[in-house]
């Protein structure tokens, strides 16, 4: 069963690689996206308890690289190993492009970053998900920049 996640999981990020530069590391505190086998915690939604097999989770570090302050996100996902191998990739596909930046979902069933799943689970990347993510890669951002540093104190 555990190989069938990896397999699924590692699928889903063939398809992002079309895309972005992935690099694994072998030190947990060094990655910015952690992918765990686990089902997600329940979430109060409405007043009720709700199951999700997947959830993305964001923390925006400072962290020290190369003698200079940064900020880093870490992102961590939860990917449920109770689905079927097609659901599981489905559901880290949709995960992963959260950890990649794509926090908001679409209103089409036939995008990986769908907010409600269609019929059949979606194991690729649209033409819609790509163009969010270059759009995305196109906006200014401070993540892995040095932090200014801190202005000297008033006498």
């Amino acid at each position: 069963m555990e190989a069938r996640w990896q397999q699924a999981v590692l699928a889903a990020l063939a398809s992002w690689e079309e895309e972005l530069v992935i690099v694994p590391v072998t030190d947990p505190a060094r990655a910015q996206v952690l992918v765990r086998r686990q089902r997600p915690p329940l979430r109060e939604l409405g007043g009720r308890p709700r199951a999700s097999h997947g959830r993305a989770s964001l923390q925006v570090l400072e962290v020290q690289r190369d003698g200079s302050w940064r900020l880093e996100p870490k992102v961590v996902v939860l990917i449920s190993p109770g689905q079927r191998q097609l659901a599981i990739q489905a559901t880290a596909l949709h995960e992963l492009g959260h950890a990649f930046g794509l926090w908001g979902h679409s209103d089409d069933p036939a995008d990986a970053l769908a907010a409600m799943p269609g019929s059949q689970p979606v194991v690729a990347l649209t033409a819609r998900d790509r163009a969010t993510l270059r759009w995305l890669q196109a906006q200014p951002s401070r993540f892995g920049q040095p932090l200014p540093a801190p202005a000297p104190a008033q006498p």
